[in-house]
């Protein structure tokens, strides 16, 4: 399964859609520097969303905070090293 993963950066985002399994992997710091280096080169400037769609994951480096948006992702079973926030869905969301 895939997710939309939008990179935050000060005023903009980026826009990057990768498996599941590299969203968790980041959220628990076990992607190598390359791959990192990776998502950060194919990741395409997009405008602000006025709403994040259902499978969105919202990162932001610097602080280490990820919003999750009906990812279909088991939080607690993965351990996060990072700040996890779950998002409530809201109609508009779909």
């Amino acid at each position: 399964m895939n997710l939309h993963l939008y990179l935050k950066e000060e005023n903009q985002f980026r826009f990057l859609d990768v498996p599941s399994y590299v969203v968790k992997d980041l959220l628990r710091d076990r992607l190598s520097s390359s791959e990192l280096a990776r998502i950060d080169r194919f990741a395409e400037k997009v405008d602000t969303p006025k709403v994040f769609k259902a499978g969105s994951v919202v990162v932001d480096f610097s602080k280490k905070t990820a919003e999750c948006f009906q990812a279909g992702l088991n939080i607690p079973s993965l351990e996060p090293t990072w700040d996890v926030r779950i998002e409530r869905m809201k109609l508009e969301n779909y």
